[in-house]
């Protein structure tokens, strides 16, 4: 699929779909379930015996650490699907997320709530990062959606907040927030998570989203973009 095709199919859906949105949230809870189960239900260990595989036992703090991650994050994506998020989803993006929520989900879940080293200072770094990154994206999604709520702002481009220090700082706030996740599974293979999430951002979504954004608000937007990072403040 080429970029004018992506751009269409991600950004310039205006039909309803709140069933593509219904799926996506009932999908996510299930995910994030199965991960409360395997951390804190003795789920590992009901896995261990049907797969004849033996885990070590994790870091109690860890366990929890990581279940209440990954609330946290569901609750945010609950807002942004219901609230925050304005265009429509296709069914392809819907199923596109999916397998990426349910690797991460598995992944860090499971790296992570066998480790049983102790929750240490990289780990407590993490759990700061995670809230951090949370914030900023939140925050920066929820400013944008009060200004919008504006009548004399509806069709104009918003840039100030956090979208003063980068034209997209939801991303980088999930990068910060997924970044904190992996300091606190305690395990280097999960570095892998954000290292795609920044090649998926910078080499996919910024090009399509700024495309977009450029065919919507013309010069308003080629005048921010020349005086504005795209993802992180002051650096790129």
């Amino acid at each position: 699929m080429n970029k004018r095709e992506l751009q269409r199919t991600m950004y310039e859906l205006t039909r309803p779909t709140h069933m593509q949105r219904v799926t996506l949230a009932v999908i996510a809870g299930a995910w994030v379930l199965l991960v409360w189960w395997l951390l804190e239900a003795n789920g590992i260990s009901f896995v261990e015996k049907r797969v004849g595989l033996s885990f070590p036992d994790g870091n109690t703090a860890r366990r929890l650490s990581l279940a209440a991650a990954f609330t946290i994050y569901y609750v945010r994506l609950l807002f942004t699907l219901f609230i925050f998020l304005k265009r429509g989803i296709g069914w392809s993006e819907v199923f596109t997320i999916v397998p990426w929520l349910i690797a991460i989900v598995l992944l860090l879940g499971i790296e992570g709530g066998t480790n049983p080293a102790p929750f240490g200072i990289a780990a407590i770094c993490g759990a700061v990062l995670f809230i951090l990154g949370s914030w900023i994206n939140t925050h920066a999604e929820y400013a944008r959606h009060r200004w919008k709520q504006r009548a004399e702002n509806h069709g104009k481009l918003y840039t100030r907040g956090f979208f003063r220090f980068a034209r997209h700082p939801n991303y980088f706030g999930d990068l910060v927030s997924t970044s904190g996740l992996c300091l606190i599974t305690g395990k280097w293979l999960t570095a892998i998570v954000p290292v795609l999430m920044l090649a998926g951002f910078v080499f996919i979504n910024i090009p399509v989203l700024d495309a977009h954004l450029r065919d919507h608000y013309g010069a308003a937007f080629d005048d921010y973009a020349s005086r504005t990072r795209k993802l992180i403040p002051f650096v790129y």
